[in-house]
């Protein structure tokens, strides 16, 4: 095939069939995550969350849930496992201090104990109970107890989640930003800011800004998330683009990406790039794609790819695992890549 009539998804394939290995590391949540179903006056789950609000809202004093799987998550340690399918040599320094997380295939380095997460399976969308009290504020002095900033951050990318579930982030970035370390990508996904209070949002790209003064920043969120980044700045746009170009502006970061159903987007330097994104007609998982886009923005940058291989690795590896509920191989992802 011409270079000029390759497609994003076309150098995708052939660069996940060249051997890259990059140093990535990633930080610094980590839950239990506990899968079930929730069963209504008969014996079979409930099949939407309109029937478990009906559930609710009846007079029902108790709500019958059965837990089906009990897996190691987080939102650094999802990003992990995808940056390690992808090849690469990998390190999570999270909240870790379960037996659940014994049996990752990567090095993972605890600071403390992990979240408790309930995640329910309907139709539409799933729905999570979060327990964060074992998580009571974060700092880089915990980081130090675990390892050097030099090597923590002496790699090839660093993706870092979860803003609004691990206190201190913001303090952290502050100090990061200017601290002597090289300038890597550092991929940073703020998890579900949606309803966020505007002071928070204002808070959060002032330590973007900070951060941006030792790393190449790139700002990872879906739609809501991007748009309600994008508010405090002015009347949120219509256009993802315009709210990602209007965050990227603002805070002087390298790039602000967005992941969407119908698209994936950044704008950088360079302008905005947009790929299509894959529909999957009957997900397995709605939760954990994202976690798994930032990690293969994550892994692309490391490599030193192109802005769209780069959105076409997210799209692709958060595609595959909501359709299939697996964490996708390079070999996984060039064969999907070829079925579409």
């Amino acid at each position: 095939m011409n270079t000029e009539q390759q497609t994003p998804y076309d150098r995708l394939a052939r660069r996940l069939a060249e051997s890259d290995s990059p140093t990535v590391t990633t930080l610094p949540d980590g839950s239990i995550d506990r899968y079930g179903t929730v069963s209504g006056d008969g014996s079979d789950a409930l099949e939407t969350r309109e029937a478990l609000a009906r559930e609710l809202l009846g007079n029902r004093a108790a709500i019958e849930f059965r837990v089906e799987a009990v897996e190691p998550g987080g939102q650094a340690v999802n990003a992990a496992e995808q940056l390690h399918e992808l090849g690469g040599d990998v390190t999570c320094y999270g909240h870790l201090g379960h037996p659940v997380f014994d049996s990752l295939p990567f090095e993972a380095v605890s600071m403390g104990d992990p979240s408790t997460v309930y995640v329910f399976g309907f139709s539409d969308r799933d729905v999570m109970f979060v327990n964060n009290s074992a998580v009571v504020e974060w700092t880089l002095d915990e980081l130090r107890r675990v390892g050097s900033l030099s090597d923590i951050f002496g790699g090839d990318a660093i993706c870092c989640s979860n803003w609004v579930s691990v206190p201190g982030l913001e303090s952290a970035f502050h100090r990061l930003g200017a601290a002597d370390l090289p300038r890597i990508p550092f991929v940073f996904d703020p998890g579900d800011i949606v309803g966020s209070a505007r002071d928070d949002i204002d808070a959060l790209h002032d330590a973007l800004a900070a951060l941006q003064g030792t790393f190449d920043v790139v700002y990872s969120g879906n739609r809501e998330e991007i748009r309600t980044t994008a508010a405090p700045l002015s009347a949120p746009a219509e256009s993802g683009c315009d709210n990602l170009t209007a965050i990227r502006n603002a805070t002087g970061i390298s790039a602000a990406v967005m992941h969407a159903r119908d698209e994936a987007a950044a704008a950088t330097s360079d302008g905005r790039t947009s790929v299509e994104t894959h529909h999957v007609a009957d997900p397995e998982r709605h939760t954990g794609g994202g976690d798994r886009f930032s990690a293969g923005v994550a892994h692309a940058l490391a490599c030193g790819w192109a802005w769209d291989t780069a959105l076409a690795c997210g799209n692709t590896c958060a595609v595959y695992y909501v359709g299939s509920g697996k964490t996708g191989s390079p070999e996984d992802l060039g064969s999907f890549i070829r079925d579409q």
